[in-house]
């Protein structure tokens, strides 16, 4: 075998150089390598074990986005029943048609167009209206990111819930009312999806190390029971998430926390039925 004829010669390069002694130790090493290497043929051929593909050995990069569909599915409603670009309100203040758990405020960011709603930390926006949702209708919004490292964002996250209440910082899917949960872990690169409703739980890898200073576009289907979500484009959810006999309520909660100046903007909101 060829690794057999490598160790080989690699062992009487090396005994040219020796004494007998330390020859005797490298005989004995070339040996070890040889039955090693002979073991894993057989295994191999026996079919104990299957040779790894390097698909198999390759890392999960999270640095790559998931797929971005041949065809990207989503489809604004063709009626907007609610819109909010913060173009009329003034800067310093909360939005007029939003309401938070804590602070906000209405803002300009250079080289970006419009205003923008600075987003305080562990801090829960809604609608400032009870707003009925219909069966079937889209949602879309922008969040711009500005840090050193996208790492200094903490996890935020936005979703359902059953009432329209800002009392308390809404963090997951199960408390405060709340029925989905998607959650951006800018941290670990990842995105986090779950529901109270139906019990779904699933995560999955996203770039977010490549959006330290950068603008992630948000998009959400909702038909019946059934919500997709896309993140730039990349579906990260598609399945069964709400019931349809029962109210639900939009409600985006900004970062947990932030470090160095880190900040998060949301902005173009807009919800088409």
């Amino acid at each position: 075998m060829k690794i057999k004829n490598l160790s080989a010669i690699a062992i009487l390069g090396l005994l040219v150089h020796v004494s007998p002694a330390q020859a005797q130790l490298l005989k004995k090493f070339q040996k070890s390598l040889e039955n090693k290497a002979s073991q894993k043929v057989d295994d191999v051929l026996n079919g104990k074990k299957s040779a790894a593909s390097p698909a198999a050995e390759a890392k999960v990069e999270k640095d790559v986005p998931p797929a971005v569909e041949e065809v990207y599915a989503f489809t604004p409603g063709s009626t907007i029943i609610f819109e909010s670009d913060f173009k009329r309100d003034a800067k310093g203040l909360m939005p007029k048609k939003w309401k938070s758990s804590s602070a906000g405020a209405i803002v300009s960011i250079p080289d970006m167009p419009g205003n923008w709603l600075a987003l305080s930390p562990r801090t829960t926006y809604k609608i400032d209206s009870l707003l009925k949702l219909p069966g079937n209708f889209t949602i879309e919004f922008d969040l711009v990111t500005r840090s050193d490292q996208a790492r200094d964002i903490g996890r935020m996250s936005f979703g359902f819930a059953r009432d329209n209440s800002i009392k308390n910082y809404l963090i997951d899917a199960y408390n405060d009312n709340a029925i989905t949960d998607t959650e951006l872990h800018f941290h670990n690169g990842d995105i986090n999806n779950a529901s109270s409703d139906t019990k779904v739980h699933n995560t999955l890898t996203y770039p977010f190390a490549n959006y330290a200073n950068g603008l992630l576009h948000v998009a959400m289907a909702v038909e019946g029971e059934n919500m997709r979500v896309y993140v730039n484009k990349s579906k990260v959810l598609d399945t069964k998430m709400l019931r349809t006999d029962l109210p639900k309520y939009f409600y985006l909660s900004a970062p947990f926390d932030y470090d160095n100046q880190s900040k998060v903007y949301f902005g173009n909101f807009v919800i088409s039925k």
